[in-house]
């Protein structure tokens, strides 16, 4: 009896560990299955962000070769704004790096890149202005400048506060040519890391010409006006109402050989498409010659990313 009565709790036993390890399995299955399908639906998703954002892609360059970019706006002797351009791109969309939506699912940022300083070719005036507001000293950024000058220049003469080869060694290869990319100007002499981040937002190696401040990061604008100026600037810019006669009044920067108050055709676009849990991301430098003619092409892409 006694015999019997063990079988039976031995049999009990091995039929709870064959529960247990069947309900192990089919958790396990289940976990497996739920995830197959997330990693289903992700990939899915995936695609369709690439799809959403080439489509958005295609009407972003297309718009920007065949519409106006900005209004010519006026004003009146009441001081209100007159459009004479109604046709333009600047009501929907902005060419200072502000988000905003152009597609389903896509959002779009666009920065003319002759609101950026041009780091081949600086305007020290203005370069100096730049790090003199980011907190440094004259002689600071006297030795900033001179030492990116020197870094890029196909001579072996150091300027006053710069930096050639000969100054620490023949270890450091100077380039004496112009930066290739801009995380180059980590490289060179006397950059610290924070004056890195901030030539990154307000720099550039992708332009040609003259410096348009209407589009320029505030960062920059505050350091050729003030900080209210700027602030105010910026407000009116947001919201669409700022106007080159607004600029001037307001600002004081007045139109040289080498200062315009327009938008390129130098632009550093980003676009991200995000469908559930997916995103894609795509930058590009881009010069656009909306009347091209004979080779010349009308969309030259610098750089592309993502």
């Amino acid at each position: 009896m006694v015999h019997r009565q063990h079988q039976k709790g031995i049999a009990l036993i091995q039929v709870l560990l064959l529960t247990a390890i069947l309900t192990v399995l089919a958790l396990y299955i289940t976990q497996t299955a739920k995830s197959q399908v997330q990693q289903a639906q992700w990939m899915s998703d995936k695609a369709q962000a690439h799809v959403e954002l080439h489509s958005a892609e295609a009407l972003l360059l297309f718009e920007l070769l065949t519409t106006k970019k900005v209004n010519k706006n006026t004003q009146n002797n009441n001081g209100a704004v007159q459009d004479e351009e109604t046709a333009s791109i600047s009501q929907r969309w902005n060419f200072f790096a502000q988000p905003f939506i152009i597609a389903n699912n896509v959002t779009v940022k666009i920065q003319d890149e002759a609101g950026h300083i041009n780091l081949h070719y600086p305007q020290t005036d203005r370069l100096k202005a730049l790090l003199k507001g980011h907190g440094l000293s004259e002689a600071r950024a006297d030795m900033v400048t001179d030492s990116l000058l020197d870094w890029q220049d196909i001579d072996s003469i150091q300027r006053h506060n710069g930096a050639e080869q000969s100054s620490y060694g023949n270890d450091v290869a100077i380039r004496n040519g112009a930066i290739p990319s801009i995380d180059d100007i980590a490289y060179v002499k006397n950059m610290s890391t924070d004056i890195v981040e901030l030539l990154k937002q307000t720099s550039t190696i992708y332009k040609k010409g003259a410096f348009s401040p209407m589009n320029a990061p505030q960062v920059l604008l505050q350091a050729l006006t003030n900080k209210s100026i700027a602030e105010k600037v910026v407000s009116l810019r947001n919201n669409g109402q700022l106007t080159q006669q607004l600029f001037r009044n307001i600002t004081g920067i007045k139109e040289t050989d080498n200062i315009f108050f327009y938008t390129s055709n130098y632009l550093k676009i980003e676009l991200s498409s995000k469908i559930g849990d997916s995103r894609v991301v795509k930058s590009m430098n881009i010069f656009f010659q909306p009347y091209a003619e004979n080779t010349q092409t009308p969309i030259n892409i610098y750089v592309s990313r993502g």
